[in-house]
C-alpha cells in the first residue's frame, strides 16, 4: 500500500471514529448514491439531460445539479423520475 493511500485510510478511519461525522458521512453518502442512479438510469436509455428536463418540466441546469449531489430532490421528483424510467422508488428505513 503507498504511502499516501495508508494516509487517506488512517484519516478516514478517525474521522468516521466521530459518531457525528459518520452520520453525516452516512447521510452524504445516500444522497451521492442517488444522484449517481438518476445519471445511470439516464445514460442507460440513452436521455440528454435536457431530454430529462422536459419530461419533468424543469430545466436541464436542475437534472445537472441533481446528478451533481448539488440539489435534493424531493419525494415527488423522484417519484416522477422513477415512473419516467419505468422503475418502483423504495425508500427503507434500515
Amino acid at each position: 500500500m503507498n504511502r499516501k493511500h495508508h494516509d487517506h485510510e488512517e484519516l478516514k478511519r478517525k474521522l468516521l471514529g466521530d459518531p457525528e461525522t459518520r452520520e453525516a458521512y452516512k447521510n452524504e453518502l445516500s444522497r451521492l448514491l442517488v444522484s449517481h442512479q438518476i445519471a445511470v438510469l439516464r445514460e442507460r436509455s440513452h436521455m440528454t439531460q435536457a431530454e430529462l428536463a422536459r419530461r419533468l418540466h424543469t430545466k436541464q441546469q436542475v437534472i445537472s445539479r441533481m446528478e451533481q449531489d448539488r440539489y435534493k430532490p424531493s419525494l415527488t421528483t423522484l417519484e416522477k423520475v422513477a415512473r419516467i424510467f419505468n422503475k418502483k422508488l423504495e425508500i427503507r428505513f434500515v
